[in-house]
């Protein structure tokens, strides 16, 4: 399956405005997945570790610069 970018991904995620995305992005050796939705000012990102954090687009895309995501589902 082929990866998008994070900027790819926060426009995937103004695509489905409200509909939550289960993303993971890899290293190589570890895995972490993110359940994201675009709440029409923020993207709230909650991590496997549970924790939600809210991020501007630009602040998700600069937090993330160099990341590859890929998507597992939209729901």
């Amino acid at each position: 399956m082929n990866k998008i970018s994070s900027q790819q991904l926060v426009e995937l995620l103004k695509k489905n405005k409200g509909r939550f995305i289960e993303a993971s992005m890899s290293d190589g050796h570890f895995k972490a997945t993110h359940m994201l939705v675009f709440g029409g000012r923020k993207i709230y990102d909650t991590g496997i570790d549970s924790q939600e954090t809210k991020w501007s687009p630009q602040e998700f895309i600069d937090f993330y610069p160099m990341s590859h995501w890929l998507i597992e589902r939209i729901v």
